[in-house]
């Protein structure tokens, strides 16, 4: 364990015990990146949560090009295994996931901004998905969230219609409520007027008024991108789901992103915003009566296009972490805990990050960090601390066995090895192997020297696979490896000629 999360696990453990303030280790807070993981074309945007019942964080992307959904399932130890991906409909821009049908299981919900339509999808708790319904939303929607807005226990959808980023108008948001089986009835629209030519960028549901109903905060920009222009809507929730406009900030220019937690306790929600045209977060601290206090400016990367709350240095304040789209990192800021943040760094992800979850991946009681990465087509994670993960070698991707006829029974024919390293810093496990395939009877794992043995770094473990063929001919088989790291499961192609 690295010295800054023993000083962390330490200052944490005094506060509770004696509730005693201390000072934050936050300046020196590290990240380390692991290997990336593909999804489909173009990630636009992430989502988290335990799909497949293990107590694990699982990932989930919507996939702009391959028009599909990718899901990770988590190791448990900050990796993931291979993506499996899904189509869904054209041009899939968010994703939410949410226990839509209230069966226990987490469903998704994402954005078909090329057909106009919000789809919900599923969950059947093996982190498999089956689609259970659709409903038109608006003109290219693009952002989304999810939550009871009319206070029947019901997880409903708010639809951010910005014609994929300001291209095709007209502009608005729609409320879907849930028909109470998980499907959405019909849309009902706002801010339909326009704001002279902006769209808007972003929603967030959450409760300003302090009445304990979710209100809506809408962030606002220029189709441009680049003319100095945007703001920020407030609209109330009247009880029933329907909402009335309560007010507007004038925040920056280019607003991008918006989400909102109580910062210095008092309360009230507060508010920070992202500027793509200034390459800032602005933090807007909420008054009694509702009015807000716009703080100065805070720089971040290049092109900031979404930001998350959360403590990331164990001193009870909250942080933030904003995603750089143009610069291809995230910045870090730490909280005192009265709206003033300073930079605890900057951390490179891969190319054009669209968006970030926080979880705690690895289960080390700190928070990690997940990105869905546009250009690369991948998932990169930053774990917190020392960052120790597994990362498997294996001595070869095929076995090809040939023999005469005859032969079958002599072992030096009929037999391979293969070596499994782990070249990685964490511990490595294997989970399972067997053969697959349609011709799997004619191989078998004849050794085995991997199964329940715990593999440190340069540690490697023994796998004798052999071939007997019931017939002569071309055999065909895959040897899967499932481990605890990135990427499992492994596989090796199989192939057994028997001449004659």
């Amino acid at each position: 364990m690295s010295f800054v999360k023993r000083c962390l696990i330490l200052g944490v453990a005094l506060v509770w015990m004696t509730g005693w303030p201390i000072s934050g280790y936050a300046q020196n807070l590290t990240y380390a990146p692991t290997p990336s993981n593909p999804v489909g074309r173009a990630p636009q945007a992430i989502t988290t949560g335990d799909f497949n019942g293990d107590g694990l964080w699982d990932v989930a992307t919507v996939n702009g090009t391959s028009d599909d959904v990718s899901v990770l399932l988590g190791n448990g130890n900050g990796t993931f295994r291979s993506a499996v991906s899904f189509g869904v409909g054209k041009i899939p821009l968010a994703l939410v996931a949410a226990d839509m049908d209230r069966d226990g299981l987490l469903d998704l919900v994402l954005a078909l901004s090329g057909a106009d339509q919000v789809v919900v999808l599923k969950g059947e708790g093996t982190g498999l998905f089956q689609k259970m319904a659709s409903q038109g939303a608006g003109k290219g929607t693009t952002f989304l969230a999810v939550r009871d807005v009319n206070g029947d226990g019901w997880s409903d959808v708010v639809a951010v219609n910005s014609g994929r980023f300001g291209y095709y108008p007209p502009f608005d948001l729609s409320v879907l409520l849930n028909d109470e089986k998980g499907g959405l009835l019909a849309p009902v629209t706002y801010e339909r007027d326009g704001r002279d030519g902006m769209f808007p960028t972003g929603v967030l549901v959450e409760d300003l008024t302090g009445d304990g109903k979710p209100d809506l905060s809408v962030t606002w920009s220029q189709p441009s991108w680049r003319s100095p222009n945007g703001l920020v809507s407030i609209l109330k929730n009247t009880g029933d789901g329907a909402f009335v406009l309560e007010n507007e900030l004038k925040p920056g220019f280019t607003l991008s992103a918006i989400q909102g937690t109580d910062i210095n306790h008092d309360g009230l929600l507060d508010l920070g915003v992202t500027s793509l045209f200034s390459d800032t977060v602005r933090i807007l601290l909420q008054q009694e009566g509702g009015t807000f206090t716009e703080l100065d400016p805070i720089k971040v990367g290049f092109a900031p296009v979404g930001v998350e709350f959360r403590d990331f240095d164990g001193d009870q304040e909250m942080d933030m972490v904003v995603v750089n789209r143009d610069s291809n990192s995230l910045s870090i800021l730490l909280g005192n805990g009265a709206g003033l943040f300073t930079s605890a760094g900057h951390f490179g992800v891969g190319a054009t990050p669209s968006a970030v979850v926080v979880e705690d991946f690895d289960q080390d009681q700190f928070p990690d960090l997940a990105t869905a990465s546009t250009n690369v087509d991948g998932v990169s994670v930053l774990l917190s601390g020392d960052g120790a993960i597994p990362l498997p070698s294996l001595s070869t991707d095929a076995m090809v066995f040939e023999m005469e006829s005859g032969q079958e029974a002599n072992p030096s024919f009929s037999h391979h090895m293969m070596r499994v390293s782990n070249i990685g810093l964490g511990l490595l496990k294997i989970v399972d192997v067997k053969i697959t395939g349609n011709e799997a009877d004619a191989f078998s794992v004849a050794e085995n020297t991997c199964m329940d043995v715990r593999l440190f770094t340069g540690d490697s473990c023994m796998l004798k696979v052999g071939f007997a063929p019931h017939e002569p001919g071309t055999h065909h088989a895959m040897l899967t490896i499932h481990d605890n790291a990135s990427g499992s499961p492994r596989r090796v192609v199989l192939k057994g000629l028997v001449k004659g």
